[in-house]
This record gives C-alpha cells, sequence and structure tokens, in this order.
C-alpha cells in the first residue's frame, strides 16, 4: 500500500471508531479495514514463538478479534490505539494458551479450548518460554512501563521502531533506548529468575 492509501485507511479506521464508539457493531465494521494488521502481528507470533506449521494465523486473529469485540473497557480512540489493543490481546491468547497446555501436562483438568493445541509445541520448553517472557515483562512493566511496552509491541505485536513510535507518541530515539535498555534488564532478569 502506499503512504496515501494508508493514511486515509487509518483516517477511515479512526472515523468509524468515533462515530460507533462503544457498541459491538464498530468491530464489525471494523474488522475487514484492520484485518492485514491482525494477521501480520500472528504471523511474527509464529515465526517469533516456533509454532507448528499446522496452526492457522487465520484463527489466532479470530480468537483477537473475538477477545477484542467482547471487551468491556475503555473505548478504542484511534487506529493506534487498535493496533495496541490487537496485539496485547494477541500476547495475553498466547500466554493464557501456554498455561493451559502446561497445566494439561502437569495433570490438571481439561483447559478451555480458544485455540488449536498446536500453538506452541508439545515438548513443553516453548509454553515455559513463553510463561518467563511473561512474567519478566510484568516485572519489567512495574520498574519502566514504556520500555516494557516497547518491548510488547516489538515481540508480540512485531512492529518496527518506526512503528512504535508512531503507536506510543514518542520518538524512535526513545524506542530505540527503550529497546535497548529493556532488553538487557530482561537478559539480567531471565537469568536469575
Amino acid at each position: 500500500m502506499n503512504e496515501q492509501t494508508l493514511q486515509s485507511l487509518e483516517g477511515e479506521v479512526t472515523q468509524l471508531l468515533s462515530s460507533l464508539r462503544g457498541t459491538p457493531e464498530t468491530m464489525d465494521r471494523l474488522l475487514p479495514l484492520v484485518y492485514e494488521d491482525l494477521r501480520q502481528i500472528a504471523r511474527s507470533q509464529q515465526a517469533r514463538l516456533g509454532a507448528s506449521p499446522t496452526l492457522q494465523t487465520t484463527e489466532l486473529v479470530h480468537e483477537a478479534y473475538l477477545k477484542l469485540r467482547q471487551s468491556e473497557g475503555e473505548p478504542i480512540r484511534n487506529s493506534q490505539h487498535f493496533r495496541r489493543l490487537s496485539y496485547l490481546a494477541i500476547r495475553q491468547l498466547i500466554v493464557d494458551h501456554a498455561r493451559s497446555r502446561l497445566a494439561l501436562k502437569r495433570g490438571s483438568g481439561r483447559a478451555a479450548d480458544t485455540l488449536h493445541e498446536e500453538l506452541v509445541s508439545s515438548n513443553g520448553a516453548d509454553e515455559e518460554v513463553v510463561l518467563r517472557i511473561d512474567e519478566a515483562l510484568e516485572r519489567l512493566g512495574a520498574v519502566d512501563q514504556r520500555q516494557a511496552e516497547v518491548v510488547i509491541a516489538r515481540f508480540f505485536g512485531g512492529y518496527t521502531a518506526e512503528e512504535i513510535a508512531d503507536l506510543l507518541d514518542t520518538s524512535i530515539r526513545t524506542v530505540q533506548r527503550d529497546w535497548e535498555r529493556a532488553r538487557a534488564w530482561l537478559l539480567v532478569d531471565l537469568e536469575t529468575c
């Protein structure tokens, strides 16, 4: 897509969000406009987390869509806010799924089926890595929320520094600094925990 088309699409998304604020119909009309963004986030997660080739990106996108549609929180303000909520929803789906898979392996009762079992490989190591990263991000968020947000946007959203700067309304250089500091903090945290 060219820059003018992207700006037009973002304007349409923001206008739609303003006119239909807080109704389920908002998401129904919004999905076709942001579907490719959601697919990009889901594909990014498959690449980063080593998901099985049998997992369909479409299913993760639809789970995220349902989660966003059913949420009863603050109204979505604009397209950047929607993107942020999208990668946070996908992060939560992946973390919830990893917890369910580990719980099943440890003998607990049957977990709710929200994603295919192939999201995380069957050996359990990937689930543990996802949960360790999630816990480390929670600890980082308590120390520096913006740095945690940068990592989440990059790791779970697959966004570039330029896109994250736009999403967080900050400079590219600030995002780059936050990424470097957060990476160093997370490396130390993951080694000690």
